[in-house]
Order: C-alpha cells, then sequence, then structure tokens
C-alpha cells in the first residue's frame, strides 16, 4: 500500500514556492497561464515507508492514528524494530508483537547500521526477544514500554557509532532531525485537503 498523496512544488513568477497535487491551469500568484517555470515542477519526496519494505531498520509511527491524518508533534510516538527479512518487532501493552505489517504501513524508517552489521542485528534481536522481560505482565506506560525495548535492543548490538542509553536520546538524536521534515511534509498535506493550492 502507498499512501503518497503526490505534493508538488514550482515556481513560476516569483521566489514563492507554489505546492499543489495537480499542477493548475493558471499561476495562483500573478494569474497567467502556466506555460513556463522558474522551476519545473517536481514531486516532493514522500518521507513515509513500509516498515517490512525497511529491513534492519528502527521504526517509528504514532501511538495513535496515522502521520498524514492525526499526528502533531505533541503525541506520543510508538518504536519498533525490523530485522533483515522485514520481520517487525515491537512491544506494547500486548506484550511482544512481531510481524503485524498492517499497521506500520506508514511509518519513518532510520538506517543506522551498515550492511556489514546484518547479522549482528538480526542476533540482537533475536536475543532480546526470546527475553522474558517483554511479557504483557511486565509492561508498564511509562517505565517498560516500547523505547525500553528498543533500548535493549540498541544496547545489545553494541554498534560503534552511538550508544542511546534512555528515551530523550533516541529522540534528540535519531528522531527529531527526520521527523522534522515529515512534520513539514505533513502541515503541506493538510494544507492541501483544504485548498487546490498553497503558498506559504
Amino acid at each position: 500500500m502507498n499512501s503518497d498523496p503526490g505534493i508538488l512544488c514550482f515556481l513560476h513568477c516569483s521566489s514563492k514556492s507554489v505546492f499543489c497535487k495537480k499542477v493548475p491551469e493558471k499561476c495562483p500568484i500573478c494569474q497567467e497561464f502556466l506555460s513556463t517555470f522558474m522551476l519545473e515542477p517536481f514531486r516532493l519526496p514522500y518521507p513515509f515507508v513500509n516498515a517490512a519494505d525497511n529491513p534492519n531498520t528502527i521504526i517509528i509511527m504514532p501511538s495513535q492514528g496515522d502521520f498524514l491524518n492525526n499526528y502533531n508533534a505533541s503525541n506520543d510516538l510508538h518504536i519498533g524494530i525490523v530485522n533483515s527479512n522485514g520481520t517487525i518487532f515491537e512491544y506494547d501493552k500486548n506484550g511482544l508483537v512481531i510481524d503485524d505489517n498492517l499497521k506500520w504501513q506508514c511509518c519513518l524508517a532510520f538506517k543506522i547500521i551498515s550492511e556489514s552489521w546484518e547479522s549482528h542485528w538480526d542476533n540482537a534481536i533475536d536475543i532480546i526477544s526470546k527475553d522474558s522481560k517483554w511479557s504483557v505482565t511486565n509492561y508498564n506506560e511509562n517505565t517498560n514500554n516500547c523505547f525500553s525495548f528498543v533500548i535493549a535492543f540498541l544496547k545489545k548490538l553494541v554498534y560503534k557509532d552511538f550508544e542511546f542509553t534512555n528515551k530523550e536520546d533516541i529522540c534528540k538524536m535519531l528522531i527529531l532531525p527526520k521527523i522534522q521534515d515529515a512534520l513539514r511534509y505533513i502541515s503541506f498535506y493538510r494544507k492541501l485537503k483544504e485548498s487546490d493550492y498553497y503558498i506559504p
């Protein structure tokens, strides 16, 4: 499933970008018919992916709803792990959940290791997923949750280039840089639900 709405951007008569889903017949700024452009229409990169198609990644999605329609920066995020076969591992109030692919079709994925680390990645997931700590009864929304699961995995991985010891580190060093682009895309998407074009 690809839910990319296909947002386009172009420049015509000024330095103001015009965002749209379909290039209009006339420029919304000068009302001239569009035959030439200062910047040809191009499609904005869609930041969201299907987790199963992104092996060896850390993945995030909103805890409630989806990114495009429901998410805002103050909402909680849910986090999981994808192994080299595209199998998804996550921990929530239901305990350790494996391969709930349907809910991860519009998420952000973070590739944080080189290809040479794939077997280490899978080995760390295998070890962590067998730990009884990730049972339904041990789940606690504040102290033993999806972030705890991913942090335990990253500690087991012992990858040379990073050390995430808490939720704040993961958010600051991994999630925040990428989610800024996603939030910008979400903003354009929502503006274009209400109008044929958007000029910031």
